[in-house]
């Protein structure tokens, strides 16, 4: 029996069946970014952002579509050129008839979605929307508890182990019993007070501003919750595999692709 021949849509289609765009907020901009939605599919290279080389992998393995979890397009170009990062990635896209798809803050509110993987990833139980939606079908960050309490500086070396970052910004006493945690994978400041009102005794989040972490201090200079950045990619990168592995499940005869190499822009200087 033939395999059935599946086009982008079928895969958009079922994404937005788990990571409804209405989730979406509305500042980004999702969906289909470049290309056709009728491009036949038989590979699938998944990233967290599209650089150069995403898209020199796609080519080489001869794939129809990529699937990011960043969109291209934030805001709309004034001009589409070689010369410009974006300008070059769209004209390259469109030289190799790759199609670009991306699901970003939708999934970040869906069930199973990405902060709720990063709470699975550190380990945490019981976990659950820390900012959920009306009906509770979605929401944004997650919370849930650690198996037994420990002082927050051996949660550090969890966070750095599991999330394999080397490099952790954070405010809170190392002798702090930490059982409450809160996450939210990427930038997730504006839920510093979900978290508080949660009694979360630690957080993990990333892009903090220095001012940012004045926000977890009581009246007397206490720190009522410790506040930890690990990193924008250190806290998503782990949604390729949970879109692969997702999307494998439910459309066997296509081959799904992980980047085989970090998107990330940002290296580390530790002394």
């Amino acid at each position: 029996m033939p395999k059935r021949t599946f086009r982008a849509h079928d895969l958009a289609q079922a994404l937005e069946s788990w990571a409804d765009p209405a989730f979406a907020e509305s500042y980004d901009n999702i969906g289909l970014q470049v290309g056709s939605a009728s491009r036949i599919v038989h590979r699938v290279l998944i990233a967290l952002d599209l650089t150069p080389n995403v898209v020199e992998e796609a080519v080489q393995k001869d794939c129809s579509l990529i699937l990011t979890h960043h969109p291209l397009l934030f805001r709309s170009p004034s001009r589409i050129i070689e010369e410009d990062l974006i300008g070059q990635l769209i004209l390259r896209l469109a030289r190799e008839n790759i199609t670009l798809y991306s699901i970003h803050t939708n999934l970040d509110a869906a069930h199973g979605g990405v902060s709720l993987a990063l709470a699975e990833i550190l380990g945490l139980r019981h976990r659950r929307f820390l900012n959920p939606g009306q009906d509770g079908t979605f929401g944004m960050g997650a919370i849930g508890n650690l198996p037994e309490p420990e002082p927050l500086r051996t949660f550090l070396d969890r966070v750095h182990t599991r999330l394999q970052t080397p490099v952790l910004r954070y405010t809170g006493s190392e002798e702090t019993p930490v059982s409450m945690v809160a996450v939210c994978g990427g930038a997730g400041g504006s839920l510093i007070p979900n978290a508080l009102d949660a009694r979360a005794q630690a957080y993990v989040t990333a892009d903090l501003s220095y001012h940012r972490f004045f926000e977890t201090l009581g009246p007397d200079g206490h720190c009522r919750m410790a506040l930890i950045d690990a990193g924008h990619y250190e806290t998503e990168k782990h949604t390729e595999q949970l879109l692969r592995v997702w999307l494998e499940k439910r459309f066997p005869s296509i081959t799904f692709y992980c980047a085989n190499q970090p998107t990330s822009p940002i290296n580390y200087s530790i002394h």
